[in-house]
C-alpha cells in the first residue's frame, strides 16, 4: 500500500494549506510522541519533549489524545497548559482541567470492570499477556506473548466481548482493546475540544499526528478540514495526508510548526 508523502519533505505545501490560519495541535502519544516501549510504563518522555511541548502550547492550542488512561498520560507527560484526552476520548479535560466529556463512559464502567476481572485469570498462564485497565477501556497487551499464543489471547478477548452487549473489542499495534460499543472515538474527541475551544474550519487548522489504527478515527474526522500526518509504515489504508516516520521525525517537524506559527 502507498504511504503518504513525508511530511518533512512537504512542510512547504503543509504552510501553504494553512493559508494563514493557525494551528490546533492534536497528538496521540504511544508510538508518536514516543517510542513504543515493551511495557505501557517504559514509555516515559523525555525532559527535552516536554519543553518541546511547553514550548507549542505557548504558541497554539495543544491536546494529547490517546488510547491510556487519562491521569496516566498526564503524568508520563507532565505538561501544563495543554488539553488531554484519554480513554479514546472518553475522558477528556481542557488546558485548564475542566471536563469536556462529561460521563459518557460511567454507564459502561461495570461492564468492563466485569470483563477485567474476568479476562486476568484467564490470561494469567499465558506468558507475556495481561490486562491494563484504563479506566473507560481495557487493553489486553501481547507484545511479549509466544506468537503461537496469539490465537489463544485473542480467542479470549472475542470471548469475553460475546459476553457483553455494551462493549466491543477493537485492535491496535500488539494489543487488543475493550471500549464502550458507541460512536465515540478520538475523532470525536479532537472535534469536541475543537468545539470547546471556538474553533472552525475558519479559524484553525486541525492537525492530528498519529501512528495507529485508532487513530484513523480522528484522520478521518480532520480529512476535509485539517491535515493528518501518520508515523510510520501504515498496516493499512490511512485517511492521513502526510507521513513521518519516527518519534524522532515528530519531533523535527513540531519544531517547524512551531517556528511557522511564532
Amino acid at each position: 500500500m502507498d504511504t503518504p508523502p513525508d511530511a518533512l519533505s512537504h512542510f512547504d505545501e503543509i504552510v501553504s494549506r494553512m493559508a494563514g490560519r493557525p494551528p490546533a495541535l492534536f497528538l496521540d502519544y504511544d508510538g508518536t510522541l514516543v517510542p513504543l516501549a515493551r511495557r505501557p510504563e517504559l514509555a516515559v518522555a523525555s525532559d527535552a519533549l516536554r519543553q518541546a511541548i511547553a514550548h507549542l502550547a505557548a504558541v497554539m492550542p495543544v491536546a494529547v489524545v490517546t488510547g491510556r488512561g487519562r491521569r496516566n498520560v498526564t503524568e508520563m507527560l507532565n505538561v501544563p497548559g495543554i488539553a488531554y484526552a484519554g480513554s479514546h476520548g472518553f475522558d477528556i479535560v481542557d488546558a485548564k482541567g475542566h471536563d469536556l466529556s462529561g460521563d459518557i463512559g460511567e454507564p459502561y464502567r461495570p461492564a468492563l470492570e466485569q470483563a477485567l476481572r474476568a479476562l486476568t485469570p484467564v490470561l494469567e498462564p499465558i506468558d507475556g499477556a495481561f490486562v491494563e485497565d484504563k479506566v473507560y477501556s481495557l487493553a489486553i497487551h501481547y507484545r511479549e506473548v509466544d506468537p503461537q499464543r496469539h490465537g489463544a489471547v485473542r480467542a479470549a478477548v472475542d470471548a469475553e466481548a460475546a459476553r457483553h452487549q455494551d462493549i466491543k473489542r477493537t485492535g491496535g499495534k500488539m494489543i487488543h482493546e475493550l471500549r464502550p460499543d458507541i460512536d465515540w472515538n478520538k475523532g470525536t474527541a479532537v472535534l469536541r475540544v475543537m468545539e470547546a475551544l471556538g474553533l472552525t474550519a475558519r479559524t484553525a487548522v486541525p492537525f492530528y499526528l498519529g501512528d495507529d489504527e485508532t487513530d484513523e478515527d480522528a484522520f478521518r474526522a480532520i480529512e476535509e478540514t485539517g491535515i493528518g500526518i501518520r508515523v510510520g509504515e501504515p498496516s493499512g489504508p490511512t485517511h492521513a495526508h502526510f507521513s513521518l516516520g519516527t518519534p524522532d521525525d515528530v519531533g523535527v517537524f513540531l519544531d517547524r510548526l512551531a517556528d511557522a506559527a511564532s
